[in-house]
């Protein structure tokens, strides 16, 4: 059964929910990204609720494609692939912290 929160018509790729099922992340080429595919998150306040408008992550994403996104257990580290330029080779992978804010579940 399709998740309509989270599809549009462009190319939405690869699902990666958090361990706690409040989170998911995923990359896309739908309108607003910064270039390419970007990583977009959505998030609900339980596992009953539907899915938020996803956002583009724009302190993550770049005008190159930043695809492959996968959250840490705790949420806390996401793990990324990008073809920006200035790396080893032809697509990389990156990594991104951001620090707990308030009381967050699992």
């Amino acid at each position: 059964m399709p998740v309509h929160s989270l599809n549009t018509p462009s190319d939405d790729f690869r699902p990666n929910v958090r361990k706690n099922g409040l989170e998911v992340v995923f990359d896309s080429n739908r309108t607003g990204t910064l270039g390419g595919q970007d990583i977009w998150s959505s998030t609900r306040e339980s596992v009953e609720d539907d899915w938020s408008t996803p956002i583009d992550l724009v302190t993550v994403n770049t005008p190159f494609a930043e695809t492959r996104a996968s959250l840490s257990w705790d949420g806390l580290t996401l793990t990324f692939g990008s073809n920006r330029p200035g790396t080893e080779g032809m697509a990389d992978v990156y990594e991104s912290t951001r620090n707990k804010v308030g009381h967050q579940k699992g």
